[in-house]
């Protein structure tokens, strides 16, 4: 990490639209910045705000699950009770998880960047990538909780061959696409590693950080 600011990307704004556009300048960029790690968390904080949020929505416009028994031995119908507690710290907790396994496969590739740069630029990658989904569970979740949806019927409606799910499905997989994207990108940037083990890690990261948040956030 170099403890100089890129003249070109000052600002959080730009990294948290420029990993949209383009990543890898973007990640390039993040890396040479000393607020790399501030940054980074700053980003998934806001992540993990939006998505508290959504089962605060979901909670008090009366949703629950309704296809599936959780994992964990919640009831379903306090389920997004307990969720918007245990949000913010599996997001955390995925985050710091799928950025150490990363680091250490990196080093199997002679990786040569620091734990701390795979973190920040995974704190943009997944949050980035994430927006995706929450242009439907912020979305509906809000519009639930004003009374505007009927949660307990949209549930059945996504879980039912409707054009609501075929939107669902196209989010959801847009947002899996761009995570695996997007990590990839970032430890190629934060590793200086080849396109090869770079995907191959990524994929991992991707893998680990999704499997174990889908445990606990459904």
């Amino acid at each position: 990490m170099n403890n100089t600011a890129s003249p070109h990307l000052k600002s959080f704004k730009d990294y948290y639209f420029g990993t949209l556009f383009r990543p890898g300048k973007t990640f390039d960029a993040l890396l040479t910045d000393n607020r790399e790690l501030k940054f980074g968390l700053l980003a998934l904080s806001l992540n993990a705000l939006l998505y508290t949020l959504v089962y605060i929505f979901l909670w008090h416009g009366g949703g629950a699950p309704s296809s599936f028994d959780p994992w964990l031995a919640v009831p379903k119908d306090v389920y997004y009770f307990y969720n918007q507690f245990w949000l913010a710290p599996s997001m955390f907790g995925c985050w710091i998880l799928a950025a150490g396994v990363a680091h250490l496969l990196s080093r199997l590739f002679s990786g040569k960047g620091s734990f701390e740069d795979t973190l920040s630029v995974f704190g943009f990658g997944i949050t980035i990538a994430t927006l995706f989904a929450l242009l439907h569970d912020f979305t509906d979740s809000f519009l639930g909780a004003i009374g505007l949806l009927d949660l307990r019927w949209y549930e059945v409606a996504l879980n039912s061959p409707t054009i609501w799910r075929t939107i669902l499905l196209t989010l959801y997989a847009t947002a899996l696409l761009m995570l695996f994207v997007l990590l990839i990108k970032g430890v190629a940037a934060a590793q200086k590693i080849k396109p090869a083990p770079a995907i191959f890690i990524g994929s991992v990261a991707a893998l680990v950080y999704q499997g174990i948040f889908f445990v606990f956030n459904r």
